[in-house]
């Protein structure tokens, strides 16, 4: 089945090695997957629409076991949650040791995160470094940054790593989306 699975968002390219061989030790999370569910995950929604599996509002908590998922997707989901302190604990909660969570989300200065308005957040790359440990609100969390990818803009993306770091940081709309994949550091 692995070799079978592809994803409909993630930048074009088949489902990540360790996600595929996620889908052998356990249950593949679609987060707020809406209709188009990622292939071999369990979807999980707010609203029941073709394809979800579990609806729920995960921002109040996810209905798993503890330490049961060993991967999750959230695809343009994390720029619609109010409460996204409370989603991060439960979902820290229901990751297995080494469960990864690959998350897309529009980037703070790109017009993709202020045209629709259901956003009710703006992600930095930063953004995710609160729910590592120690952290600041002393949140039970420990996700670490296994990689972060900028979709950058023509011609941005030609530049080097150094000239888009700064053309992110102090040009608008150069960098629309970005990809951030956390990893649960468990005992």
């Amino acid at each position: 089945m692995a070799s079978e699975v592809t994803e409909r968002f993630w930048l074009g390219r088949p489902i990540p090695p360790e996600v595929a061989d996620a889908h052998q030790r356990g249950i593949v999370l679609d987060i707020g997957c809406g209709s188009l569910k990622q292939i071999g995950t369990v979807g999980v929604d707010q609203r029941a629409l073709p394809g979800v599996n579990v609806v729920c509002d995960f921002e109040r908590g996810l209905p798993f076991q503890e330490s049961s998922i060993a991967a999750a997707y959230s695809i343009h989901s994390v720029e619609h949650m109010r409460d996204l302190i409370t989603f991060m604990v439960d979902l820290y909660r229901v990751c297995a040791p080494g469960a990864r969570v690959y998350i897309k989300t529009p980037y703070y200065t790109s017009r993709k995160a202020f045209i629709d308005p259901t956003h009710v957040r703006f992600m930095t790359e930063e953004s995710f470094e609160y729910f590592k440990s120690p952290n600041y609100y002393g949140l039970p969390t420990n996700f670490r940054t296994v990689s972060i990818e900028f979709a950058m803009r023509k011609p941005f993306k030609y530049l080097p790593a150094y000239f888009q770091k700064r053309s992110r940081r102090y040009f608008w709309n150069v960098c629309e989306e970005m990809t951030v994949v956390l990893e649960a550091v468990k005992p």
